[in-house]
């Protein structure tokens, strides 16, 4: 974001997206920290077993120490996540007036300049989801989230492609101009199959544990498996062997800008709706996907409306996910939550204008981010359908598609755009 588009959002939300994105930062710089004392508790409950019992146990020392090992390997590469997402510009600026008088506020890009202390402040919710990023980045960047990968974006894909077949051609050069948006595109995988069919491909994501992780793959990757993580350390419960909670996973599982340097592919950084909302963005995209995305909404009306509106007429909406409204159980009173079941949600897209194609509705079963090896598996009945905007006229040549993820929100609006023979992302103010 630049200085302008900074000046033009009201002081009070610049400082508290600054804020949200100081907690994240400082949720990924303590991760050595609370990671580290969560594994000591264990190891004094294990001193304080009697020795007779400890005698029994003389391996476990072992183990936690192998624990403490990959938590600091995993926070090298946390660190690097961070360090790089600065390099390239992500996150907020704020103007003169908005920072402290104290002259010794610190840089975040520096960690030696951070203030230790604060570290201290991580909630475990922020904790929570800097754990949840490095599953992410299993579900979305290694082979073995592949698997997951094929039961939900699989059938976004052939579907986009069997429109193409019936209505323009299988040619690079004009699957180019279909257009297709993704809101909440996480760490982007979803976005980049799309490019690397041929089509224009723009993600849209808000959260920062997302956009910093994401921007490591697709912007600073040189080789398939560079990274190495250990994702399934943070538990012990319900594993039948100790190398199942130390597995290596490796990242990324493709080389990534070999199509970033040939396809038009970006990334706007925001809230969905603030940006999409907009009359400027209305009737300009040929298709948007929505993947575990819909029940991250506070207000699932303008949700869908927004959909509605920026896709050109004939547009088509498929959506794929569950309905585990994010906010339903929130403690914040700000929060508005509506909930909605699916054929509450089906109802209401019809009286916003979509029309659902025959025979394209299912149950797709499906792990979301989990751990193929642990004896506990949280599995989804996502509900995948086809909706087409028929709303706004007679003319009927233009090709429409409907998907999309996981959205939070501030005010932000940069657009990170990856069309480039270097693979460095330009950051821009959204249009």
């Amino acid at each position: 974001m630049d200085e302008q588009t900074t000046s033009r959002m009201p002081r009070e939300n610049r400082s508290a997206e600054f804020e949200h994105y100081r907690r994240v930062i400082n949720a990924f710089d303590g991760y050595r920290r609370y990671s580290l004392a969560i594994n000591n508790r264990r190891r004094k409950d294990y001193y304080r077993l009697p020795l007779k019992d400890q005698s029994l146990l003389d391996e476990y020392p072992y183990k936690l120490n192998e624990v403490d090992d990959r938590i600091r390997r995993n926070a090298d590469t946390l660190d690097e996540i961070v360090f790089k997402g600065e390099l390239s510009g992500l996150g907020p600026t704020l103007s003169p007036e908005d920072m402290s008088v104290d002259s010794d506020t610190p840089s975040l890009l520096d960690p030696s300049e951070r203030e230790p202390e604060r570290d201290s402040r991580v909630s475990s919710l922020e904790a929570e989801k800097v754990r949840s990023t490095l599953r992410q980045l299993v579900r979305d960047w290694s082979t073995l989230g592949a698997a997951e990968r094929e039961a939900c974006y699989s059938p976004i894909l052939d579907r986009l492609d069997r429109l193409v077949a019936d209505s323009l051609t299988d040619d690079v050069s004009q699957k180019s101009r279909i257009r297709v948006l993704v809101p909440g595109s996480g760490l982007a995988r979803l976005v980049w199959e799309i490019a690397n069919r041929g089509f224009t491909a723009q993600g849209n994501e808000v959260s920062y544990q997302m956009l910093l992780a994401s921007n490591l793959v697709l912007n600073h990757s040189e080789a398939i498996d560079q990274w190495t993580i250990f994702p399934f350390i943070h538990s012990f419960s319900n594993l039948s062997c100790m190398d199942h909670l130390l597995k290596e996973v490796r990242f990324p599982d493709v080389l990534v800008p070999s199509v970033l340097n040939q396809r038009d592919f970006g990334i706007s950084v925001g809230e969905f709706t603030d940006i999409f909302s907009k009359p400027e963005e209305h009737g300009k995209w040929d298709a948007v996907v929505t993947c575990f995305f819909l029940d991250t909404a506070q207000n699932i009306v303008e949700y869908l409306r927004t959909i509605y509106e920026t896709l050109k007429d004939d547009g088509i909406w498929i959506n794929l996910g569950p309905t585990l409204w994010h906010y339903e159980s929130s403690s914040n009173p700000k929060d508005l939550s509506i909930e909605l079941d699916v054929l509450e949600i089906k109802e209401l897209s019809k009286k916003i204008g979509f029309q659902f194609e025959l025979n394209s509705e299912r149950v797709i079963e499906t792990t979301y981010a989990g751990n193929p090896y642990n004896h506990l598996q949280q599995v989804y009945k996502a509900s995948y359908w086809q909706s087409t905007n028929k709303g706004r006229d007679d003319d009927k040549s233009k090709l429409g598609i409907i998907y999309g993820m996981r959205v939070y929100g501030f005010d932000s609006a940069k657009s990170v755009r990856l069309k480039t023979s270097n693979v460095l992302a330009a950051i821009q103010p959204h249009p």
